[in-house]
C-alpha cells in the first residue's frame, strides 16, 4: 500500500510540474488605462517557487486520493456493507471539491 502511495506522489509531482509550467506564465501583460499594454517578466526565483508550490500541492492531492482508494479496496466485499457508504462519501467529497475548485477558479479569473 505504501509503495502505491509513494508512486502516486512521484507521478503527481511530475504531472504537477508539467501542468504548472504550462499553466503559470513567466511574462505578465497588463492593460494600461490609456489602452496600451505593458508586460514584465517574473523573476526566475519567484517563478520556480510558484511552479514548485503548485506541483507539491498536486502531489499531496494525488497521495491523499490514492490513500483513500487503497483504504476503499481493503474493505470487505459484502453485498451491502460499509463499502458502499464509504464510496458514497468519497464520491460526494470529490464532486464537492471539484465544484468548489471550479467556482473559485472562475471567480479568480474574473477578478
Amino acid at each position: 500500500m505504501e509503495r502505491v502511495i509513494v508512486k502516486a506522489g512521484l507521478y503527481g509531482l511530475i504531472l504537477g510540474l508539467l501542468f504548472s509550467i504550462v499553466y503559470y506564465p513567466d511574462v505578465i501583460t497588463e492593460r494600461q488605462s490609456m489602452g496600451g499594454y505593458s508586460s514584465y517578466e517574473i523573476p526566475l526565483r519567484e517563478y520556480v517557487l510558484q511552479v514548485l508550490r503548485n506541483a507539491i500541492k498536486i502531489s499531496f492531492s494525488a497521495m491523499i486520493v490514492m490513500g483513500i482508494v487503497q483504504i476503499y479496496k481493503c474493505l470487505p466485499k459484502a453485498a451491502y456493507s460499509n463499502k458502499q457508504f464509504i464510496w458514497g462519501v468519497v464520491k460526494s467529497f470529490l464532486i464537492g471539491s471539484i465544484i468548489f475548485f471550479v467556482i473559485f477558479s472562475l471567480i479568480g479569473m474574473l477578478t
